[in-house]
């Protein structure tokens, strides 16, 4: 379910959460939010919300990733979405 107005960043980042909790469901083991931040342009408010989740690995320790999210401020789709694994 998305989420609709996204107003303040908490809202935002809540709206990520559920989604990576969808994505992973108990893999997942923390989530940090870094930023979150309003971007406006003429045509259009995103919503950038960066961060750090932690995955269980089995017997292999936690496995880190570097996530970044843009969500419409207005409908609260998810425009697009990036992880990346640190090296």
């Amino acid at each position: 379910m998305e989420e609709k107005n996204i107003t303040v960043g908490t809202d935002a980042e809540s709206a990520v959460r559920r989604v990576l909790e969808a994505r992973y469901g108990d893999k997942l083991k923390q989530i940090k939010f870094r930023r979150s931040w309003l971007t406006a342009s003429a045509s259009q408010q995103l919503w950038d919300v960066k961060g750090t989740l932690k995955l269980k690995r089995g017997l292999l320790p936690t496995a880190t990733r570097n996530f970044r999210y843009q969500i419409d401020a207005i409908t609260g789709v998810i425009i697009g979405h990036e992880e990346v694994t640190p090296k």
